[in-house]
């Protein structure tokens, strides 16, 4: 619609052309503020069957059993984001670290975890001395304290929704402060954010102008989410597609990059990534030479193979056409 139009549409129609000035205004303070848009579809924002990535309605509800709990997901068929909004768990509650588990990702103070070797990896993407660390969400992890005596990091602090350490360097990442990072790490955390489009803004704004943030996660492939033992796990509530963290990204103007470490080689498993964002165009190409020269990206050693768990039953779907036929092909989340 042409710009005369518009105005003979409001000259016509004072109502309806207030309105849609009312609704353009409302799409740039979303825009501003980094919100999901809420299309002119005749439903509520607020709609719990709405995608809080894109904010469509085409949403499918899918219902699991694994082990003795069922799940109801939602599935977006847009922007194939899923989201096991049920399987919560308030970390604001937890007492102390040993309340998180102790895998081989996890470092010790004898031995580095993949937090560690992801900020080496950042340390030498970024290229510069002096660095700022944060490692949000660490859980029983000590790999902030190897990271502090990397030659280029000059500090390190801790960040989370709990201090459960009692650390003098700790941000509580709900409180927020006014210091800026030149690299944020957060390991095996954004899968459990319920929500996604408040939560990964908030760490964006805390990286510098020429910060990166590097996140290790599961990525959705679209196979049969029955076989997706990831989706299960205690607190996942966030299952991210490739076009999920695009979307996500373009809200918020960062510029993305997926890096399969050398972990998904073995029962970690192929859809392993680390999802890296940046503002800083300087940054993508450092990490284009860094993987011109690293095959995959540096991780904890493999774990030793576990009992193979029996993969979720699919319930009775939503609408009689769709299937929730298992994926025989489907490889280990």
């Amino acid at each position: 619609m042409s710009s005369i139009e518009r105005v003979s549409r409001l000259v016509r129609d004072p109502a309806a052309g207030a309105h849609a000035v009312a609704r353009r205004g409302r799409k740039l303070a979303d825009k501003v503020r980094g919100r999901v848009p809420v299309p002119d579809d005749g439903f509520p924002a607020d709609d719990p069957s709405r995608c809080m990535i894109c904010g469509t309605m085409k949403t499918r509800l899918r219902e699991f059993t694994w082990g003795p709990r069922t799940y109801q997901v939602r599935v977006c068929q847009v922007c194939r984001y899923v989201s096991n909004f049920d399987n919560t768990v308030d970390y604001t509650k937890f007492q102390s670290v040993d309340s998180f588990s102790l895998t081989t990702r996890v470092g010790t103070e004898e031995s580095t975890g993949r937090e560690f070797h992801m900020a080496e990896m950042g340390a030498e993407i970024l290229k510069r001395t002096g660095l700022r660390v944060m490692v949000f969400g660490a859980g029983r992890s000590l790999d902030y304290q190897h990271i502090a005596k990397l030659p280029s990091v000059e500090r390190v602090v801790m960040s989370d929704v709990v201090d459960l350490r009692g650390e003098a360097d700790f941000i509580n990442i709900m409180k927020g402060t006014s210091e800026r990072f030149d690299l944020i790490i957060a390991c095996e955390v954004v899968e459990h954010f319920p929500d996604p489009m408040t939560e990964f803004p908030r760490l964006f704004d805390l990286l510098a102008k020429d910060g990166l943030l590097i996140c290790s996660t599961n990525i959705f492939d679209d196979g049969a989410l029955g076989k997706h033992r990831y989706l299960f796990l205690r607190g996942h509530v966030s299952y991210y597609s490739p076009k999920a963290i695009a979307e996500i990204a373009r809200r918020s103007k960062i510029l993305f990059d997926f890096r399969m470490p050398s972990v998904a080689l073995g029962p970690a498993g192929l859809r392993k990534r680390y999802v890296l964002f940046t503002h800083s165009l300087a940054n993508l190409q450092n990490t284009a030479e860094y993987f011109g020269r690293n095959p995959y990206a540096p991780s904890e050693p493999p774990e030793p193979p576990a009992a193979a768990a029996p993969p979720a039953t699919p319930a009775a779907a939503s609408t009689p056409a769709e299937s929730v036929a298992a994926d025989v092909n489907g490889t280990p989340g």
